[in-house]
């Protein structure tokens, strides 16, 4: 019997941003180990805005067991713009017959048509959001339920640098 795997998609700026906010910093080789024993994650796909001076980083997460995806990068107003979340959507509807279960790692509200696809198609395993029950997004919590849905802020401890 063939069994499909299943997949992580990272909005690793999402993921960034909020733990930079608790002050806390992820250990990526044990963060994807923990999305494999947790969750039987096979793939994870994390896109980001490519920068040139971040290659080591790059090559770092890569040696992690991450698949990078990248966007171009756009300065509007003097910050760096490379909006993902349309990226890595169609990443998934792409990727949508090869995989069995698609979890998320994001707090954007932004995903919330993309969670009612991958659930009507019966492949939705689950949000893990980087930011707390408070800050994530409602749309998210609305879609998903307490039972396919964790907060990275409660669970750090597991793939934080000690």
């Amino acid at each position: 019997m063939n069994i499909r795997p299943t997949f992580a998609y990272i909005d690793s700026q999402n993921l960034k941003k909020s733990v930079e906010q608790i002050n806390r910093k992820i250990d990526y080789k044990r963060f994807r180990q923990y999305l494999s024993k947790k969750h039987n994650i096979d793939r994870a796909f994390m896109f980001f805005g490519y920068i040139d001076s971040q290659n080591d980083t790059y090559k770092y997460l890569e040696k992690c067991g991450f698949e990078l995806v990248f966007r171009q990068v756009e300065k509007i107003n003097g910050k760096r713009k490379s909006n993902i979340d349309i990226c890595l959507t169609i990443k998934v509807l792409d990727q949508i017959e090869e995989f069995n279960t698609a979890f998320l790692i994001s707090s954007d509200g932004d995903f919330w048509d993309l969670v009612e696809r991958l659930k009507e198609r019966k492949k939705f395993g689950g949000i893990i959001s980087p930011q707390s029950s408070g800050s994530c997004s409602s749309l998210l919590k609305k879609s998903c339920g307490q039972e396919k849905l964790s907060f990275i802020p409660d669970l750090i401890h597991k793939f934080e640098i000690r």
